[in-house]
């Protein structure tokens, strides 16, 4: 990159390095993270549906692989439930007004989502 100062105004642009990223990114998506997105992800909607079954406050569960939501009754109960979850050390964060949504990185395990469906269970009781 050999551009002269001020050339390169824009944030989305790219540069070697991005690209470089973008490159490994792909390679391992296609190394099986997109498998394990679909595997864990199932995992975790199965798991929030059994919790929605014992949790009336939960409307619906919804997602695709790894991005999944939860929707709950009100705003207010949403946002409870972010806090809760934060204080027993799990980050997630309200989507709309009633969703909150749970996207956690490609490389989570099944334990891991294990141990996230029972924070989620607990901040709801």
């Amino acid at each position: 990159m050999s551009w002269p100062p001020g050339s390169h105004g824009s944030t989305f642009g790219g540069n070697p390095l991005a690209c470089a990223a973008g490159l490994v990114t792909l390679d391992l998506l296609e190394e099986g993270l997109m498998e394990n997105a679909s595997r864990v992800g199932g995992q975790m909607q199965d798991g929030l549906r059994e919790i929605a079954q014992n949790h009336p406050q939960v409307t619906d569960v919804r997602g695709l692989g790894l991005m999944v939501a939860l929707e709950l009754k009100t705003p207010d109960l949403a946002a409870q439930l972010v806090q809760r979850a934060f204080e027993r050390g799990l980050l997630l964060l309200t989507a709309g007004a009633r969703a909150v949504r749970i996207c956690p990185p490609l490389v989570l395990d099944h334990e891991e989502a294990a141990t996230g469906l029972e924070i989620i269970a607990a901040a709801l009781d």
